[in-house]
This record gives structure tokens, C-alpha cells and sequence, in this order.
């Protein structure tokens, strides 16, 4: 009998597929075991690396594709060590071979074990491969192709969160999916061209004229690779995409509808939903754009006689229009009818307690009240709500890090224009420097970047305001706002556009436009909602994005930057990771210190107190357990949290028996906010 058979494969329904799955994780996984026992001796042909890089690529596919995702993450895994093997970044040592086969023989035994968890040694296997990547690599038969730099990706715990949200299948059109698998062939083709060229430059390098030759011929190469690069990625990103008309088509028998119950006459208009954008963006807008419908019926156009009183056609207009302008889907919904009564949004917002003041004839404190959760001047009935629904548009276009404005004039109509990017992974963001680390605005909120030296300033009781465009706006500290300590002068003022108005804000130094990767980040921001995730940048550098809506409704109660506050320390060597939780943190209104290593972390704290201590388990040379054991014995009583994107049972014990407070993986981390936890334990 072969090792599949008698597993309990179930979760297709097909004893077929599942049978032949089974014999396909038995034949790969012992290719993988046969090619890491290569991989220490040194005796291996041309091209395993790579064919271990397919090996592991294929049992991730179809593994996720059975319903297995501990075997799905496990095969991405060895698929990551086999291709950075392959590339030079990592050095072939023997703690990564034995690892990469004490993984591969492990995936075969997971098929009869929890499909979401795995077995114990799987995860075992997993956590021992992560730590021999992260290790200090020593060649077994050559020296260093390339030095391994501390990790730049967003850190286990962060990459695990990060990856749930790439669970989704959707349909593809298969020709251009074959497009884009023979760019990626190009692509290929030109990879090896450059690694050519780059030998090329190395044997040239004590010829000057030779060398000119060389480097020119490198430029060229570049410059037709990065090309080739954006065209993968135009690809890629028209692959998700799907035509606004897919939500659009219903939407004029929907306001027939509701203009006969509510007894309207609406002539009603599309422009533009040819366009094709990301489909993970058409379906956060279906519903919102389906309560501005609402709205725009229910509250803005009037009855027949009642336009005609006023002199207007008894047929209301209203519109939606779309336009896709360089990465960017511009929406607007208007309506030729009565106008947002402010008076009326004042008396309402006023009772129920949402105004700081009231009396203040503040437009931008009224059009930010329009947005609370369950505001409404009307009372709810059959086509009227309980106000959630311009709540729900502010929340979809946040998580699609845009914009939203609303311009309303009495007696002439309301019209709202949202700008979101046409890509939800995909976003241009203009970086920022401020207390002591980069930030990314999405630049289409960035409406004005005015250079510090000719700004004109003017200080009024309450705030700071900017001259600009003909009006005053308020400005503040980039770095105050966060609730963080400004480490340099200003040399910029950044202006957004939020629903309650352009706001400035001074930054330390403006880095200029980046097309950026961004990564959501869940929970481990939860308490901090300003923060929306993280990007990467190239030569692993991390950038926090804001959420420019959120930061500007900050500005009305801006942290005391020199209040006490809490100084947590956090130990991981993923700079990715200390980043983010150190921003994450920061904001959440503690003073952060950050550690790369156990010996840096023990360095430090035996100098320094801190009110709480945050430690990555999986660290370069001791296990988080290790690490708590070593800081308690230096008589440290400062509550430790350790985290973990890939815990154990025996891992979470031992860290709890060496003294660590609360240990939290990805599960725990999902059910609460790191900050929140934070406090309690200080507390």
C-alpha cells in the first residue's frame, strides 16, 4: 500500500482527485526530500534549485485548490527557500537542508490531519525552516553570492494576516491570462539578459572603455526590463478587473423604483461605466453607491409641484457619472434638487451631542456630522433609513484609501464626487518623512504640496491656519497628529482633501510619488484607525499609510506631543515588522524603542526601563522563550507580550513558563488589538 492511501481525504467529494492528489503530495514531497539531502552534500545538477522551486509551487497550488491550507502555506514556504537558494540569497547551508527536508517529508503526514492546522511537526517543520532562513548561513561549497541582509518582508506575524486576504477565486479571461504568462516568459528572457550584462560590467571592470560599453549596455537592459515589468503588471492587475457596468446595469430599473414610491418624476443618467477597474473595487462600491441612489431620491429631489413652485421642470436629474484617469476612478452622483438643509443638520447634530460647538457656523464640522453612523434629519420609514448609509459610503471609500467630497448649494442640488484607485492593491502614494520614519498618503488625496518657505501663515486662538487658494485651512504638525514627537523642522506642508475640508499638514521632508503594494493589516491596528497597513519599498523599506480622512478629523483633537506616555520596546528582526507595530503603536499613544536582535534587545534593557516589552518569537539566535527567560533574569518585571505567526502549543508554554505575560498568534491577534492588551497589562 502507498503512503496516500487510507488518508482521510474528504473535502472534495471526488475519491478520485482525492487519490490522485494524494500520490501527487507523496511523489513531489520526496523529490523535495531527495533534493535538500542534495542540497548538503554539494552533488547536485544544473537546475535543481529551480526544479525545486516548481515542486514546491505545484503543492501549493493544489493543495489550496483541495482545501488543504496548511499544506498550501507549507509548499509556498519551501517554494520561497528553494527560489531564494536558487537567486543567491540565501547560502546552502547545512541547518537550511536539513530543515527543507525534515519540511518536505512532513507534508504527507498533514493530509490526515486538520486541513487548516496541519500536524504539530508541520508547523514544527515550518517554524524550522523560517529560523535556518534567518540564520547566519555558512556555504558549503562556495563562498557568498550575495550577503543576507535582515529580513525586509512584513514579519510572520504581519505576512500571515497580510495573506488572508488573497483567499478570493475569481474567473479570468484565459486569453489574456496567456498574454500575460508569455510577457512573464519575456521578462524571464530578460532577467538572464541583464545577468549577462552584469558579468559582462564585472570582466570589464579594469578597462575604463570597455567598462563605459558595458555600463551602457546594463542601462539599456534596465530600462527595457522595467518596461517589461510595468506591462506584467498592467497585465496582472486587467486579469481582476471587470466593467463598471456589472453593478451599473440594474441600477435604472432601480430608481424607477424608488422615484414611483416616493412619487418622483427622475430622469436618470450613466456615464462611463465602460470602464474596467479591479473587482475587489466594484464590490466595495455596489452598496454604497446604492444608498446614494437612495438618498439622492429620498432627501434631495423634490415632488413634481414642488419644483414647479419653485420654477423648475417637474422631471428631476440625476446622474452618475465615472471616469478612469491615470490609475484613478473618478465617481460623481448629483442631483438637481433641493440642497442639504445645514440649518437643519445643525439642530439634529446638536441634540444628539455630535458638535463641539454648536453654535459655530463650521461647514466642515457639519459635513463631517452627514458621515456619523446613524445621523439623519429625516424619520426612518419605508424608503428612509436609519441614516447608516452615508456612513457606509465614507467607510467603503476609506478602505479603498480615496477620497470624498460633497458640495451642496440650497435650492440647486447636492453632488458628492468620490476618487478612488482603479486597483485595490495598487495605489500611488506620496512618502513622507516624520518622527524618525517614512509614511504614505494615497496621493489622490493629496490635493497641494507647498514648499515651507512660501507658506503664509496666520495663528488664531484655537489653531494654526494656511493662506491658500483664497481661503484659510487649518495646519498641523504631521507627526503631532499621529501622536508621535517631530525629530526634525518642517520643510513642506501637505494639503488633503477629507469630507470635513483641506487640512495641511507640515511634514519633515516630502520623498516625492511612489507606486506602492499595499498590504492591509487588520487588527494589528485596530485602536488606531488613521493607520490603514503597510507598502514595501525597494531595499526593504517600510512605509505606514494613513488614511487621510481619518488623520484630518484628528486634527480637532491633536495628542499633547509632550504628555507622559508608556514606552514599550519591541524585539524583531524584521524591520518590516518594527515599522509597522512601532507606528502602529506610536500612534496608539506610546513611546516606542525598537530592537533588531536578542543581544541588541538584552543590551539595551540592561540600561533602559520600559513600561512593556513586545518580543517576536522566531529570532535569529534564541527563541522568544529564550529571549523572556534571559530578560526576567536581569530582574525585569515589565509585562511581556510575545507574538507569533507561527505558534505552537509547545511554543505558547514554554513563552508563558519563561515569564511572558500573554502570548498571541494570528488567531488572538484577530480577536483584540496588541494596544489595547498593552494597556491592560501596564495598567
Amino acid at each position: 500500500m502507498s503512503g496516500y492511501e487510507g488518508l482521510p481525504l474528504k473535502l472534495s467529494g471526488d475519491l478520485e482527485l482525492e487519490r490522485l492528489f494524494g500520490g501527487e503530495v507523496e511523489e513531489r514531497s520526496g523529490l523535495l526530500a531527495n533534493g535538500a539531502r542534495a542540497l548538503a552534500t554539494g552533488d547536485f545538477a544544473d537546475g535543481l534549485l529551480q526544479d525545486m522551486c516548481r515542486e514546491g509551487h505545484t503543492i501549493k497550488g493544489t493543495a489550496r485548490m483541495m482545501g488543504f491550507s496548511a499544506v498550501s502555506d507549507a509548499g509556498k514556504l519551501l517554494e520561497d527557500a528553494w527560489r531564494e537558494l536558487r537567486d543567491g540569497e540565501q547560502n546552502p547551508d547545512q541547518a537550511l537542508a536539513d530543515a527543507l527536508e525534515a519540511l518536505s517529508l512532513e507534508l504527507l503526514p498533514a493530509l490526515a490531519a486538520d486541513p487548516a492546522t496541519g500536524t504539530p511537526a508541520l508547523a514544527e517543520g515550518m517554524r524550522a525552516v523560517r529560523q535556518a532562513m534567518r540564520g547566519d548561513a555558512i556555504p558549503l561549497d562556495q563562498p557568498p553570492t550575495k550577503t543576507v541582509s535582515e529580513p525586509s518582508d512584513l514579519g510572520g506575524l504581519l505576512g500571515t494576516l497580510d495573506s488572508e486576504g488573497f483567499g478570493e477565486t475569481i474567473r479570468v479571461n484565459a486569453a489574456a491570462l496567456f498574454r500575460l504568462i508569455n510577457e512573464i516568459c519575456s521578462l524571464r528572457v530578460d532577467a538572464e539578459a541583464l545577468y549577462g550584462a552584469v558579468e559582462q560590467v564585472e570582466d570589464s571592470i579594469d578597462d575604463r572603455a570597455e567598462l563605459a560599453v558595458s555600463m551602457t549596455t546594463l542601462t539599456d537592459l534596465i530600462a527595457t526590463a522595467e518596461k517589461a515589468v510595468v506591462d506584467v503588471q498592467d497585465r496582472a492587475v486587467d486579469l481582476a478587473a471587470a466593467p463598471l457596468s456589472d453593478i451599473t446595469s440594474t441600477y435604472p430599473q432601480f430608481v424607477r423604483y424608488l422615484a414611483r414610491k416616493a412619487g418622483k418624476d427622475v430622469r436618470f443618467e450613466i456615464i462611463g461605466d465602460h470602464h474596467r477597474v479591479d473587482r475587489q473595487v466594484i464590490e466595495r462600491l455596489s452598496d454604497p453607491l446604492r444608498h446614494l441612489l437612495v438618498n439622492a431620491i429620498n432627501h434631495g429631489v423634490e415632488l413634481p409641484a414642488e419644483r414647479e413652485a419653485l420654477g423648475k421642470p417637474p422631471t428631476a436629474t440625476l446622474a452618475v457619472g465615472f471616469d478612469v484617469v491615470d490609475h484613478r476612478l473618478t465617481i460623481s452622483v448629483e442631483d438637481d434638487g433641493s440642497g442639504i438643509d445645514w440649518g437643519a443638520v445643525r439642530e439634529m447634530a446638536t441634540q444628539q451631542g455630535l458638535l463641539d460647538e454648536p453654535d459655530s457656523g463650521d461647514l466642515d464640522a457639519l459635513r463631517g456630522v452627514l458621515f456619523s453612523p446613524h445621523f439623519s434629519t429625516a424619520q426612518p420609514g419605508e424608503l428612509v433609513g436609519d441614516g447608516t448609509g452615508l456612513a457606509t459610503v465614507a467607510e467603503a471609500v476609506e478602505a479603498l484609501h480615496g477620497t470624498l467630497v460633497l458640495k451642496s448649494e440650497s435650492g440647486s442640488g447636492t453632488r458628492l464626487t468620490i476618487t478612488v484607485p482603479t486597483s485595490h492593491a495598487l495605489q500611488d502614494a506620496v512618502i513622507i518623512r516624520a518622527a524618525g520614519q517614512m509614511w504614505g498618503i494615497p496621493e489622490i488625496a493629496v490635493i497641494d504640496r507647498v514648499p515651507i518657505d512660501g507658506a503664509e501663515f496666520v495663528e488664531t486662538p484655537s489653531r494654526t491656519e494656511m493662506f491658500w487658494n483664497g481661503t484659510t485651512i487649518p495646519v498641523t504638525s504631521f507627526a503631532e497628529t499621529v501622536g508621535l514627537r517631530a525629530l526634525g523642522q518642517p520643510t513642506s506642508v501637505l494639503v488633503v482633501s477629507s469630507p470635513v475640508g483641506p487640512v495641511g499638514f507640515s511634514v519633515e521632508e516630502d520623498l516625492g510619488r511612489r507606486q506602492v503594494a499595499a498590504r492591509e493589516l487588520g487588527p494589528v491596528l485596530d485602536g488606531v484607525p488613521h493607520l490603514t497597513g503597510a507598502a514595501l519599498l525597494g531595499g526593504g523599506d517600510i512605509v505606514v499609510l494613513v488614511d487621510a480622512a481619518k488623520l484630518a478629523e484628528r486634527t480637532r483633537k491633536v495628542p499633547d506631543p509632550d504628555a507622559p506616555r508608556r514606552r514599550v520596546f519591541i524585539v524583531d528582526d524584521s524591520r518590516g515588522a518594527r515599522q509597522v507595530v512601532g507606528g502602529a503603536l506610536g500612534s496608539a499613544g506610546f513611546e516606542v524603542d525598537l530592537a533588531g536582535s536578542p543581544t541588541e534587545a538584552l543590551s539595551v534593557l540592561a540600561e533602559q526601563e520600559f513600561d512593556a516589552i513586545v518580543v517576536d518569537y522566531v529570532l535569529p539566535t534564541m527563541d522568544g522563550a529564550t529571549l523572556v527567560a534571559r530578560v526576567r533574569d536581569l530582574g525585569i518585571t515589565a509585562p511581556i507580550v510575545v507574538l507569533s505567526g507561527a505558534a505552537t502549543v509547545e511554543d505558547q508554554e514554554k513563552a508563558l513558563a519563561a515569564g511572558a505575560n500573554a502570548y498571541l498568534d494570528k488567531d488572538d491577534v484577530r480577536e483584540g488589538a496588541l494596544a489595547t492588551l498593552l494597556r491592560e497589562l501596564i495598567e
